[in-house]
């Protein structure tokens, strides 16, 4: 493949740099939008070109030295090399881009707020997935492949994840896995270590474990999802309740998980109604609620749940997965005429294409607040207000 030297312009969806060669966008990954780099070309299709850098002729003022010996290698992070600052920036560009393309938003910097940065840029996850090979080795898949890396330390991991890393190294699962889980209460110091292995220093095999946010304490069993940052799931919480108002008496929460946002909605609202499919997540719910009494739990499809005539709402909060809502969800608050619509989304293209559909029925966007959950990657959280006027 050709060598070419081009200059960076821009930041593509998945945070990878671009520039223009011979009236082409070449995607960049691991450069900064400001650079002259020297490249290969490794994929030409009719539209666009991928290239990898050879070299760096003009850094960029933002970068940085990664801290990682495996940083481009692991494809678990994308912007270890970009000083957090400038992460912020980037990742705002892109949302704002998204909003203007898929969303048809105009103006959508009118109306986003800066960024909720992290005070812990790096060891921040509670979470681990692992994978193991025949040796019983601890590491990664290579992004894009089924080529294991083994890894010894990982930096957007909590530290404490990465002392158990190192104490699980080398031993072996007491039933055949690929795979192995640690998920760390920050708040708590509990753990879920999944499968059981065959250690004795340390638990291990638990079914559930507790984080607290806010105050509050849940339960988390092994199934269920919950926020993969601690300290930021607290500012993303608190964006949430910031639109609850007097006016918003009865709140529906759908995709409510383990009851994240439905706790601390109860205590704004005088009705919730929660919706959650996952039986795990339904059933941690249970025991995460038990003290409140204004809170109705159920355990349908948000899409199903949502046509039944007794639901209905003064507001919605919607946090889908990434691939978004499903239209029945939108075409339902249309229908229903709820109000107003808070919606946590971790994909800006999913998040753009369902606002412009709220849009297009009436709906008013009127602020995109967006929270770094995920330094060090391309990803980011937005929480979204549309009101229907």
């Amino acid at each position: 493949m050709s060598e070419i030297e081009i200059t960076l312009t821009g930041i593509a969806h998945l945070g990878e740099a671009i520039g223009k060669h011979n009236g082409k966008v070449v995607f960049v990954p691991y450069a900064i939008p400001g650079e002259t780099v020297k490249a290969k070309i490794i994929k030409d299709e009719k539209d666009y070109c991928r290239a990898e850098i050879l070299d760096i002729i003009e850094p960029s003022f933002f970068r940085e030295n990664p801290p990682c010996k495996l940083f481009s290698i692991c494809g678990g992070c994308s912007f270890q090399h970009v000083a957090y600052s400038y992460q912020i920036k980037l990742k705002e560009i892109v949302v704002m881009e998204q909003l203007k393309r898929i969303g048809g938003f105009e103006n959508p910097e009118d109306f986003t707020n800066l960024t909720l940065k992290a005070e812990n840029p790096y060891n921040y996850r509670n979470r681990a997935d692992f994978s193991i090979n025949r040796q019983n080795l601890l590491g990664f898949k290579i992004r894009g492949t089924h080529k294991f890396l083994h890894v010894e330390y990982c930096h957007i991991m909590h530290e404490k994840i990465n002392k158990m890393l190192s104490l699980l190294q080398g031993k072996k699962p007491k039933r055949k896995s690929h795979n192995i889980t640690i998920r760390y209460g920050i708040n708590t110091g509990t753990w879920l270590i999944q499968p059981e292995m065959d250690i004795v220093e340390i638990e291990t095999g638990q079914k559930f474990y507790y984080e607290r946010l806010l105050g509050k304490d849940f339960i988390i069993s092994a199934p269920s999802f919950f926020q993969v940052n601690t300290y930021q799931a607290e500012k993303l919480i608190q964006t949430v309740l910031n639109h609850i108002t007097q006016e918003d008496k009865t709140v529906i929460d759908a995709y409510a998980g383990v009851g994240t946002f439905t706790v601390f909605l109860a205590q704004k609202a005088e009705k919730v109604i929660a919706i959650e499919e996952s039986r795990s997540a339904y059933k941690d719910a249970q025991i995460n609620i038990k003290n409140l009494d204004n809170i109705t739990y159920l355990c349908k499809k948000t899409e199903e749940a949502l046509f039944e005539s007794k639901i209905n709402g003064d507001a919605i909060v919607l946090d889908p997965p990434r691939v978004g809502c499903m239209k029945e969800v939108l075409q339902a608050i249309v229908e229903k005429k709820i109000k107003k619509v808070i919606y946590v989304s971790c994909e800006p293209s999913t998040l753009a294409r369902d606002l412009k559909y709220l849009k297009e029925m009436g709906y008013k966007l009127k602020e995109i607040q967006p929270v770094d959950m995920f330094p060090q990657t391309y990803h980011i959280e937005n929480v979204a207000l549309m009101i229907l006027e």
